[in-house]
């Protein structure tokens, strides 16, 4: 389930960090019931070793912006949108935005403007899909100290990496094991972004890709995202 989430503030911009991933995040977290967060924040859906939030959320959208003092500056209102593959979570979400008077986003005090379910597109075996956050894949590498190899679109392991993470996803959702699968990524027009978590360095891509794969694996994606780190705020995607 996936809604837009419009947000208004009585000055006429908002001041941001260039990095803001984590305020966003920080945001969302706050405006869920605090058992809930906590869950998620803490403990999440378990897959073997590995634990899956299953929501993810875009970049901000706004009319205009302008990067100043290691700022970016909004032009208020912004967008965003959210989405979990669990829809009691965005569910949650709706019924706070709609009764909370205001929300801080950083140091900035919001209000809603209006609240859009975003109704689901008819997910078929082939799509072009454009990014409204940037994915990102990686490996873990222990060499004297921990290390992260980062992959592009290009390269083999993007695709294998996000097939192996999507079929985690899948599982822990269905609570059914899936055989192998089809899925072939295409970059069409994309580019390399730096950003940060925290003070965490990662890399990510954005843009357009075509993606075969099985409708229902599809709709994986749309709900909870495409890649790794969705909850810290990549991979959300939407169909062209």
């Amino acid at each position: 389930m996936r809604l837009k989430i419009r947000l208004n503030s009585d000055k006429e911009y908002i001041a941001l960090p260039i990095h803001h991933n984590y305020l966003l995040q920080s945001m969302l977290y706050k405006n869920l019931p605090k058992q809930l967060a906590n869950f998620l924040h803490d403990v999440g859906f378990s897959y073997e070793k590995r634990s899956f939030k299953l929501f993810t959320f875009s970049k901000i959208q706004s009319e205009h912006f302008k990067i100043s003092n290691q700022q970016i500056i909004y032009k208020a209102p912004i967008s965003i949108y959210i989405s979990s593959a669990v829809n009691d979570i965005t569910k949650n979400w709706g019924e706070t935005f709609i009764r909370k008077e205001y929300f801080l986003l950083g140091s900035n005090e919001l209000f809603l403007e209006s609240i859009e379910v975003i109704t689901n597109p008819d997910f078929k075996d082939k799509m072009t899909i454009k990014t409204l956050s940037p994915i990102t894949t990686y490996r873990t590498f222990e060499k004297d100290k921990k290390y992260y190899r980062y992959y592009s679109p290009t390269e083999t392991d993007f695709q294998e990496l996000i097939k192996e993470n999507l079929r985690k996803k899948y599982e822990v959702i269905s609570g059914e094991k899936i055989p192998d699968f089809p899925l072939k990524i295409k970059p069409i027009k994309t580019r390399k972004l730096l950003l940060k978590y925290k003070d965490f360095p990662i890399e990510a891509y954005e843009g357009t890709f075509e993606i075969n794969t099985q409708p229902n694996l599809f709709k994986t994606v749309y709900d909870a995202g495409l890649g790794a780190k969705n909850s810290q705020g990549f991979g959300m995607i939407e169909v062209t």
